[in-house]
């Protein structure tokens, strides 16, 4: 460093003197801090630079931000600032607090609303709602908005649904309020609480904003606008057949519309009819509209099987049709539960075809069934003379092929006959002891059963017996069970190899030669016989050696071949019943080729395997499923050009 660097530093002594000379004329009476050139030259005096060289680390204290005067101006203006902005803050704080202003809340919006709170269902319903305005200022434009519940209706015309209503108020001054008068019609369950979503929105001046507010009113159903009444016997036997009388009635002062009457049946229950005839499934009826005062009757006649003390509950509900699904009910009213207890029957029945106690039997067309009927004691008490009948009726019945000993066959009409003349056995059965009587019958053969749609048969078995009740009179007792014989459907299935027909042209040696392609052409056949069949696919594999040549006919025909396993599927989806026997059979046609090797030589390679179809019975509610006989080889015997030998494979 040169003696001028030096010059600019002062020594620490002299910045010490130069802090107590400030110090003296900030608190000297007779500084002169006016002078311009005082100042000037105090400014100049601490305008230092900044050296490189920071030396030993001695504090330098000529920064501005240790300047006494300009720190405290800053921190004076901050103050002042800060003070300026609490009294702005305060000021309108009070103008809003003791004031009031222009400032509008949904809680000085009221809404009243006058009406019962409770009203029967079908009954109109009287609303008076009242919106008062408590704030400040005026509500621009308010609109009152009811959202109803589910089977609210118009109460001038019951018959349009009441969802959403919405009506403008108009302005609302404040302090002022606005009234209004409006009127539904609820439907529901005795006892049940319906609640009304009353709003209103409105806008203020100078804002496009929506401001809501919302109030709910509940309101029950203090009746059911119909009354139903429900007979039925509350013991019954199993398998015996029970009636029940659904009376509806109409308790509303409207008209109730589109009235609909729905019922769930227990496990166990057999529905076979009902008066009138349900209007959907069996368990649905449309009733239309209903005056008051009107009745209408539904019969539902079926069947119940259960175990000795079981109970079985019936639920009927009556309401309005749904506006979006016509197979439920929108609106239930009321819904009315019926019991009924299953005894065990004095004579127990049970049926048994080829050992199946089903209540439905499947079985095919031209056998022979076996028939065991038991019967067992259950009163407690002797039963004596017991008398047996089994009517059989049917499309399927074969009435040469009814065979049993003990009995007799009436073929007037189709009925088996035992009793204690023809059967000594019949005199008399002990408590819990046990009696079975056989016979068989049959179907008819496959070729008149195709000709059938629907081909079933139903055997009804009666048996009637005496026994001495608690009062040692003669009681006559009754039982009954039944069976439902159906026949599945006969699917059929025909495979062929072809080489010189077919739809398409094959080439390669015939025989087929080592190391030489050839191809053939495969043609797989359906039929089916007397019910429809959905979900029919056929399948077969291609052995490892055969290639699949993605030719197929007809093109509308769905098939596909999966190379991993080698399988083919042809998905053939519906399958109607007389195919190929009242109509052409169901058919494709494919092509496949084969390079035989040596070892292959003087035999006749398979082509494809067996294949096998399945389908599903639309009237058996069972699969059927069928597969061809033999697997395809390169001895095409179907083929009427092919000659014998032609089909080994040759050097």
């Amino acid at each position: 460093m040169t003696s001028d660097d030096y010059s600019n530093f002062k020594n620490p002594e002299d910045e010490d003197d130069s802090l107590e000379t400030i110090q003296k004329s900030l608190y000297s009476r007779q500084a002169d801090f006016s002078s311009p050139n005082r100042n000037e030259a105090r400014f100049r005096k601490h305008n230092l630079d900044v050296p490189k060289n920071w030396g030993d680390g001695t504090p330098q204290m000529n920064s501005p931000m240790h300047n006494g005067p300009q720190g405290m101006s800053f921190m004076r203006k901050l103050f002042f600032a800060s003070l300026i902005f609490f009294l702005v803050s305060a000021a309108v704080a009070g103008y809003v607090f003791f004031g009031g202003g222009n400032v509008i809340s949904a809680n000085n919006v009221d809404i009243t609303v006058t009406g019962p709170v409770s009203v029967a269902g079908g009954e109109v319903l009287p609303l008076e709602i009242k919106v008062t305005n408590k704030n400040n200022a005026d509500l621009e434009v308010a609109d009152l908005i009811i959202d109803y519940p589910d089977g609210t209706r118009q109460a001038d015309d019951t018959n349009v649904s009441l969802k959403h209503y919405r009506e403008s108020l108009g302005m609302i001054v404040k302090g002022g309020s606005v009234s209004k008068k409006i009127q539904a019609v609820l439907f529901g369950q005795e006892g049940d609480v319906k609640n009304l979503n009353v709003s209103v929105e409105y806008r203020v001046k100078g804002s496009n904003a929506i401001f809501p507010k919302e109030k709910i009113y509940a309101v029950s159903i203090s009746s059911a606008p119909v009354t139903m009444n429900i007979a039925a016997v509350k013991e019954i036997n199993s398998g015996q057949d029970v009636e029940f009388t659904v009376d509806v009635i109409s308790n509303a002062s409207t008209v109730i519309r589109n009235l609909a009457v729905s019922t769930e049946y227990p496990f166990g229950f057999t529905f076979k009819s009902s008066d009138p005839k349900p209007s959907l499934s069996n368990n649905y009826w449309r009733l239309g509209d209903l005056k008051t005062g009107v009745k209408r009757t539904i019969k539902v006649r079926g069947t119940i099987v259960g175990q000795d003390s079981d109970e079985r509950t019936f639920k009927f509900s009556a309401g309005t049709e749904s506006a979006t699904d016509d197979s439920k009910i929108g609106t239930s009213f009321l819904t009315v539960s019926q019991k009924v207890a299953i005894r065990k029957p004095f004579i127990g029945a049970s049926l048994a075809l080829d050992g199946d106690l089903a209540a439905t039997h499947i079985t095919k067309s031209g056998k022979n069934l076996r028939a065991d009927l038991v019967l067992t004691n259950n009163a407690g008490l002797k039963i004596t003379d017991l008398k047996v009948s089994v009517k059989i009726s049917g499309n399927i019945f074969n009435p040469s092929a009814v065979s049993l000993s003990q009995g007799f066959y009436r073929s007037s009409d189709n009925t088996i006959l035992w009793d204690q003349t023809l059967n000594r056995d019949l005199m008399l059965i002990n408590p819990d002891e046990s009696l079975t009587l056989s016979f068989s019958l049959g179907t008819l053969s496959d070729e008149a059963v195709r000709l059938l749609r629907s081909p079933e048969m139903q055997l009804l078995a009666t048996i009637t017996g005496k026994r001495q009740n608690e009062s040692g009179l003669s009681q006559e007792v009754t039982s009954t069970v039944s069976k439902n014989v159906r026949v599945s459907s006969s699917l059929g299935v025909s495979t062929r190899s072809l080489y010189f027909s077919g739809p398409f042209t094959n080439t390669g040696p015939i025989p087929p030669k080592v190391d030489s392609d050839t191809s053939y052409t495969i043609v797989w056949s359906l039929t089916n016989g007397s019910n429809d069949l959905s979900n029919v696919k056929m399948t077969a594999t291609l052995p490892s050696y055969v290639k699949w040549l993605n030719i197929s006919s007809p093109s509308t025909e769905k098939i596909a071949y999966n190379e991993v396993g080698g399988q083919i599927i042809w998905d053939v989806g519906d399958l109607k019943a007389g195919t190929g026997f009242s109509g052409s059979p169901r058919q494709i046609s494919f092509q496949v080729s084969i390079t035989p090797s040596g070892s292959q030589i003087k035999t006749t390679p398979v082509l494809v395997t067996g294949a096998v179809a399945s389908g599903d019975d639309s009237f058996t509610k069972q699969t059927i499923e069928v597969s061809s006989q033999n697997s395809l080889t390169t001895e095409l015997t179907t083929d009427l050009s092919f000659r014998a030998g032609q089909g080994m494979v040759a050097e």
